[in-house]
């Protein structure tokens, strides 16, 4: 999905000639005009401090608490008690941190333990895209193993965590955050009501520390995007749940829920980066973006596009390197579809149609000669492009690049302001593992098909074969006097030229002789030839047999 501006140009203004005792009135009146002509005609950017959203559904739970709690950005979570409501679950144990390094958030002192089936049950008010945050801490408990619990999440029928455990959780391992994750997911809820269930695995438990249920825009995710492997565009986006696996603030600090307006949290890219050296942080002041009245202003705070990286020794004359940010593969997961969001905002430039450069997507050109004043007629804009990568495109992980085009196209640079990555679901309606809720595994109708056609194909093989037979007993009496089978093996009109591909000459050659002599050969010996035929039959059911056995096992798996 590309958003973009053009602003249109102010209509010239038309010469006015009032009599000189009304010029007084004349000024006035022009300057009413011009003021209307250019609130008509011109672009206001939105003021970002006046920017707020008021989500219809806003269920905030600190699982296991006993009383509320405020976070810095002004949010309040509920108790257990006070959300009670929500809960069908057979146990009823709650568990408070019993000391150790202190928690990183308000919400990691508290948890909810289940030894059997729970299920929160949430009633929505209205349909649409829906944030889900489930916080997940590792808390100091002696009497029940937090770290060895291992679970499943389900929303209704779609897999959030298939045999979870925190202790193994590779985003938690390359975040380095102590043992405390939240993960994030956008949900499309079509239906009114919302169904959390955890499933601890036999001799185990589930836990979880806090849940968030919260609408998001109707623009958050746009239903078309770039395919990069095949380039086409990708409709149906809007189809398909997601998992926030990655957000950066590239060039940029971190940036917490309390300078969101839809409480995300985005991190500093320093991390991803393959070559410090080779990038340079720029920032501009917040109030320098400027938003279009149609853009899509809480896509990213203006602080994403506020700060951004660029080649370091940028506008030299020799520059020929990609500034290169790196995904582990251990968090991506290449049996998964990925939405890859890119922001960008030209805060370098002095000038328009000066900068111009490529970007790259695990080796591939994602945008080629992008020109960012070009699609948003000004500076300091934002913009913003997704581009939806294939799962047999990440089986190395995700590598973004950006590089200038080494052409005559003005100033040698490329930057970047923000990335997001969302893993899409999969066939079978799942974010984690190859299984759906209903336990049909992604794939599978695919294999299916393979084994359907290879089966086909195995028919069709016995019945040319109990064809030939057929034929064989059928046999005319005379048989061994003619010079070949395939008259009568072989279905009418298929006799030896179109058996066999013969070579063709201006004049008869020896080769062609020495065929013909060896015919004759085979023609005088006739009792060698019912064995070579039984021989032919014979492995024909040989092969035939193998075939059978190669399908089988592969249905099997």
């Amino acid at each position: 999905m590309e958003i973009g501006t053009s602003k249109p140009s102010l209509p010239a203004a038309a010469p006015t000639s009032l009599p000189p005792r009304s010029s007084r009135m004349a000024a006035v009146l022009l300057l009413l005009t011009a003021t209307a002509l250019f609130s008509f005609s011109t672009r206001i950017p939105l003021a970002s401090a006046d920017v707020s959203f008021s989500p219809k559904d806003n269920i905030l739970i600190d699982c296991g608490a006993n009383s509320l709690v405020n976070l810095p950005d002004g949010r309040i979570f509920k108790t257990d008690a006070a959300s009670s409501g929500y809960l069908q679950a057979n146990d009823n144990i709650q568990i408070t941190d019993e000391g150790g390094s202190p928690p990183s958030s308000p919400l990691c002192q508290t948890a909810r333990i289940f030894i059997s089936d729970a299920t929160y049950s949430f009633h929505l008010t209205g349909a649409g895209w829906h944030w889900l945050r489930l916080h997940f801490y590792l808390m100091n408990n002696s009497k029940f193993p937090l770290k060895t619990a291992v679970f499943s999440v389900t929303a209704d029928n779609l897999v959030l965590l298939h045999r979870f455990n925190i202790n193994n959780d590779n985003n938690n391992k390359s975040n380095n955050q102590s043992y405390y994750i939240v993960k994030e997911y956008l949900l499309n809820m079509t239906q009114s009501r919302l169904n959390l269930k955890f499933s601890p695995v036999a001799n185990s438990l589930a836990f979880i520390n806090a849940i968030e249920v919260v609408s998001a825009p109707d623009y958050i995710i746009d239903d078309s995007a770039t395919s990069l492997f095949p380039v086409h565009e990708y409709n149906g986006l809007s189809g398909f749940n997601y998992q926030v696996v990655y957000r950066l603030n590239v060039g940029g600090p971190p940036i917490t829920s309390q300078n969101d307006t839809l409480s995300r949290s985005w991190e500093p890219d320093v991390n991803y980066l393959k070559d410090k050296s080779m990038a340079a942080n720029v920032s501009v002041p917040a109030k320098v973006v400027k938003y279009p009245e149609d853009f899509p202003t809480l896509v990213a705070p203006p602080s994403v596009y506020a700060s951004a990286v660029q080649m370091a020794n940028a506008n030299t004359q020799q520059a020929n390197f990609n500034v290169t940010w790196v995904f582990d593969n251990g968090t991506i997961d290449s049996s998964y579809d990925y939405v890859v969001r890119l922001h960008f905002c030209d805060i370098v430039s002095k000038a328009l149609n000066d900068l111009y450069f490529n970007v790259y997507i695990n080796g591939k050109t994602a945008i080629s000669g992008l020109d960012l004043s070009s699609l948003t007629n000004g500076l300091a804009v934002p913009y913003y492009k997704d581009v939806v990568m294939n799962s047999t495109l990440m089986a190395e992980g995700l590598k973004i690049q950006i590089g200038p085009m080494n052409q005559d196209t003005g100033s040698v640079n490329a930057i970047l302001n923000g990335i997001e990555v969302l893993k899409m679901s999969s066939s079978v309606n799942s974010l984690d593992g190859e299984f759906g809720v209903d336990g049909e595994m992604a794939g599978a109708s695919n294999r299916n098909t393979v084994a359907a056609v290879g089966f086909a194909m195995m028919f069709g093989a016995f019945v040319g074969l109990g064809a030939m037979v057929i034929k064989w007993h059928k046999r005319p009496p005379d048989w061994q006097k003619r010079n070949s089978f395939s008259s009568w093996l072989l279905p009418l009109h298929a006799g030896d030229t179109s058996f066999m591909a013969s070579k063709t000459s201006e004049k008869p050659s020896e080769e062609e002789s020495d065929t013909s002599a060896a015919s004759s050969a085979a023609a005088a010996s006739p009792p060698d030839t019912p064995v070579a035929i039984t021989a032919e039959i014979q492995a024909t059911e040989h092969s035939g047999t193998n075939m059978f056995a190669q399908f089988s096992h592969l249905e099997g798996r």
